[in-house]
């Protein structure tokens, strides 16, 4: 069973015009994260039950997620010793998600680096986009696919503004419309993305994945240091549109999108996963990752997408009425938390040990260097992890 044909550009105008029902603007769910997401741009606070009701982003209420509509933000890393906070706190990560009868907007961003600027870059570029989206696709009638990729072009400008304007510095970003074409039964997926964080699609037909966003590192080592693109203030108050790219690929009612930051990808890598071994990285790796198998840059991208395509064949087999959103969602936050937990309960018990009473300089080092070097035997990578998912289909008014 084959995956679906995905088309790729860096302009609208290369895509062919093909046309597509009117957009339908009531809103039926939207949700935002983590916690607050972009309402926390407004806020002072970080409890969501204290939100308030003005609209934000075109968008009344932010906090009604359905079964076909459903995203979470979190962290995977270690706790700080005798702390109830983590490592890498905040969560850079953010997502916003929009459901309409006969289409969606699904946005994720993942502030580069840690700290409150990279998360405010992140919140800026997913309010931005979504505000511009929720605007412009509903005043200006979007007749072809062509239009819809030329309105979500235009908000990356509203969003590099944002970040500038409230001093974020820099974030991935990564935007999908979904809508219904004039063909019968016929769905189209329009997705612009700036960075690392990637696109998939569940085939509900063939129970495969693919990833609409593939093109940009397609038979490359990725390093999973280096985004490769990014808004906000990268040089100067510029962004780096290096690795911008726009793609489209049809849809079947059923069908499942899902964008994700790389902590969730990432964890998907048989590389990460300890699977094969990256020649690049056997020395880093240590002894164990040295007798796998080493595999080319396009089988470790396979690898990947068929490590996904099985958890979720399970998941929709284990579901009475099958996979949704939601099901989706938890499926993966499960994978990424059960692969990372040996890793995160080994950092945190070696975290406690350096900070115990009477050890000197030189036995916390030591301490420290056995850490760092240990760590790399336990697979999956700590980091932020955020997967927004949607289920194709009509949704009732």
């Amino acid at each position: 069973m084959a995956r679906a044909k995905v088309l790729w550009s860096v302009n609208a105008m290369d895509f062919k015009a093909l046309p597509i029902r009117s957009l339908i603007s009531t809103v039926i769910a939207a949700c935002t994260g983590p916690i607050a997401g972009i309402r926390q741009l407004q806020m002072d606070i970080d409890e969501p039950d204290r939100m308030q009701d003005a609209p934000l982003a075109g968008i009344a209420n932010w906090n009604k997620r359905l079964l076909q509509l459903d995203g979470e933000s979190m962290s995977l890393y270690h706790h700080i010793a005798n702390s109830s906070t983590r490592y890498g706190d905040p969560i850079a990560d953010v997502y916003a998600l929009v459901a309409r009868p006969n289409n969606a907007i699904l946005v994720v961003a993942d502030g580069c680096n840690w700290g409150p600027r990279p998360r405010q870059a992140a919140r800026c570029a997913v309010h931005g986009c979504v505000s511009d989206l929720n605007s412009k696709l509903f005043e200006s009638s979007p007749s072809t696919i062509i239009d819809i990729f030329q309105i979500m072009l235009s908000s990356l400008n509203g969003a590099q503004r944002l970040i500038v304007q409230n001093e974020g510095t820099t974030t991935t970003l990564c935007m999908a419309v979904v809508c219904e074409m004039t063909k019968s039964h016929d769905w189209g997926l329009c997705v612009v993305s700036v960075g690392d964080s990637p696109c998939f699609v569940w085939q509900k037909k063939t129970g495969l994945v693919l990833e609409a966003t593939s093109k940009n590192h397609e038979g490359q080592d990725r390093d999973m240091r280096d985004s490769g693109g990014c808004l906000g203030a990268n040089v100067g108050t510029n962004p780096d549109l290096s690795n911008l790219l726009c793609c489209f690929t049809h849809l079947s009612e059923g069908d499942i999108v899902f964008l994700t930051s790389d902590g969730i990808s990432d964890n998907f890598d048989p590389v990460i996963m300890q699977q094969v071994s990256d020649p690049l990285q056997e020395y880093e790796m240590g002894k164990g990752a040295a007798v796998l198998e080493s595999v080319s840059a396009k089988r470790r991208q396979e690898m990947l997408l068929e490590n996904l395509s099985g958890l979720l064949r399970q998941a929709d087999s284990n579901s009475d009425n099958g996979l949704n959103a939601f099901l989706l969602k938890e499926a993966v936050i499960s994978h990424v938390i059960d692969l990372t937990d040996a890793k995160r309960q080994y950092m945190e018990a070696q975290e406690k040990e350096i900070e115990r009473e009477g050890l000197t300089a030189s036995e916390k080092r030591k301490l420290i260097k056995e850490m760092q070097k240990t760590t790399t035997m336990y697979p999956g990578k700590l980091d932020h992890a955020t997967v927004a998912a949607y289920q194709v289909g009509h949704l009732a008014i």
